[in-house]
């Protein structure tokens, strides 16, 4: 691991390796106030009902896809608050069932929707880590083939084993350090952001323009 833009050359040993000195090795557990997931009920799709349902299938690389999802009551939603399966800001998401990891994405507002076991909820306990940094951590490459070779479990639906999962061990800078690249994070993250939702925008355009073109309804000329 090259820790050459955060350290002065000074390491101890730990684990993991050498690690810059102030630096810590710690377990998915000890930073995280809550690693669960959704809910294991799934209430019935209510016809006028306005609370998102949200699973795996709804997931998309920075949110949810609403189009699609199932819409449950207000007692049905009552019984997912009392339950602790609603997301809250700075909650972490992970796709957990059947495409496990395929998504990973920060809650970025309060919404009143639920989630289904297929998701798993990383609630980072702030005072040890920036959230943002979490959710680098979770999307890096080499962590993710580690979850994939030791904490995943079944084969027509392979699933990855939380109880298991948070004995999963990281590198954790200072928060000095983690605060530094917090601000680095979080504008890549906009931009990201802001490049998909254009990207959305294109694509809708396109729907509805490219068949008023194919049929002659519109002409280049008219655009």
């Amino acid at each position: 691991m090259d820790f050459e833009p955060f350290s002065d050359g000074s390491f101890i040993e730990s684990d993991l390796g050498n690690i810059p000195v102030g630096w810590s090795v710690v377990t998915l557990g000890d930073i995280c106030a809550k690693v669960t997931d959704g809910s294991h009920f799934s209430p019935k799709d209510t016809i006028g009902g306005k609370y998102p349902m949200l699973s795996v299938k709804d997931m998309e690389s920075n949110g949810f896809n609403y189009k699609s999802c199932k819409y449950i009551s207000e007692d049905d939603f009552a019984t997912m608050v009392s339950n602790d399966c609603v997301p809250l800001i700075n909650d972490i998401l992970v796709a957990k069932d059947g495409s496990y990891l395929k998504h990973i994405f920060i809650v970025n507002e309060n919404r009143e929707e639920a989630i289904l076991s297929s998701i798993a909820i990383f609630r980072a306990d702030t005072a040890a880590i920036c959230p943002e940094l979490l959710l680098c951590w979770l999307k890096n490459p080499s962590v993710q083939q580690t979850i994939k070779d030791n904490f995943v479990s079944g084969s027509a639906l392979p699933r990855i084993v939380l109880k298991d999962f948070k004995k999963l061990k990281l590198v954790l800078p200072p928060m000095s350090e983690q605060l530094r690249i917090h601000d680095v994070l979080v504008g890549m993250q906009q931009q990201i952001a802001n490049n998909q939702a254009e990207i959305t925008t294109l694509v809708e355009l396109r729907d509805v323009l490219l068949p008023k073109l194919m049929s002659g309804e519109l002409s280049v000329a008219d655009i």
